[in-house]
């Protein structure tokens, strides 16, 4: 497996273990849901992406999909209307099974980047 995540996202870790050993104050990411740090675009496109995912199924590619369950409602009190697939879980255990000599046999440096690859994939979301 190639550290190429980790290679990635190196110096967001060193600053966060530089913050660490310091104990002095670092994010990688801005706390204020800015235009100008995030993009001109980035509240009007979040919002877009939000409201695309409303009243429809979340559509994601799982093995041994049974139907949709669910109607996700927000912790503010709006009805999402967002239903997710039911696996059957004698069909999705067996692939699960299957996938864990990979993640076991990982790197601590490929674990990492998966993880800082996470965090980055999420911020990048922020607006929605």
């Amino acid at each position: 497996m190639s550290n190429s995540l980790f290679d990635t996202h190196e110096e967001t870790l060193n600053h966060a273990i530089d913050a660490i050993r310091t104990r002095g104050y670092w994010s990688a990411y801005p706390e204020v849901p800015s235009g100008r740090v995030y993009g001109e675009k980035a509240r009007e496109d979040g919002l877009a992406a939000f409201q695309g995912r409303l009243n429809r199924p979340f559509e994601i590619d799982q093995p041994g999909e049974i139907g949709m369950v669910g109607e996700e409602q927000s912790p503010y009190g709006m009805k999402l209307g967002i239903t997710y697939p039911k696996p059957d879980l004698d069909l999705l255990l067996p692939v699960v099974t299957a996938a864990l000599p990979a993640w076991r046999h990982a790197s601590v440096e490929q674990r990492l980047g998966v993880c800082l690859e996470i965090l980055h994939r999420l911020n990048q979301r922020s607006f929605e």
